[in-house]
């Protein structure tokens, strides 16, 4: 199942989040900017990889088996709790669109893909069940090293 959104990136961010957020949660610190994310329970921050502001397709979708999108150009996980599904939405500072996958509250691993067609879109997967560690899934030209390990909170 999958929800695609056409949301509107801006400020160099975006994310999930499945329950309500303060402003100052959205805060990132000097490391989060260097591995290109920053998450806690039920909320994860991403980096779009472009500064500009932009319109783009995000593409949310639930798997049983998480299988690489082609044109992926960054790959990680983390591990992300879905604590109100009423609370569950793609947002930027622009906006916030609701998603809409029948999934359950709990523990998810997702894995979040920045991807190059004719137009860059971003996928975010959700598999039911938790992670320990959060990891890049592949070595890209910003900085991740496959296997490496990322630190949640702000840090």
């Amino acid at each position: 199942m999958q929800c695609k959104l056409d949301l509107e990136i801006s400020h160099s961010q975006f994310g999930l989040r499945s329950r309500a957020v303060d402003d100052d949660e959205l805060e990132w610190g000097e490391g989060n900017l260097q591995q290109g994310l920053m998450w806690q329970p039920g909320l994860v921050l991403l980096d779009p990889l472009s500064d500009e502001t932009f319109g783009a397709d995000v593409v949310v979708r639930t798997v049983e088996k998480f299988l690489p999108s082609k044109g992926a150009q960054r790959t990680v996980q983390v591990p992300f709790e879905i604590i109100d599904t009423a609370e569950l939405f793609a947002f930027s500072p622009c906006e916030e669109l609701p998603v809409k996958l029948d999934v359950e509250v709990g523990d998810y691993t997702l894995i979040y893909e920045v991807c190059l067609g004719t137009e860059v879109y971003y996928v975010l997967t959700l598999l039911k069940g938790k992670i320990d560690t959060a990891t890049a899934l592949k070595t890209d030209g910003w900085g991740l090293v496959k296997d490496q390990a990322l630190t949640a909170g702000v840090f």
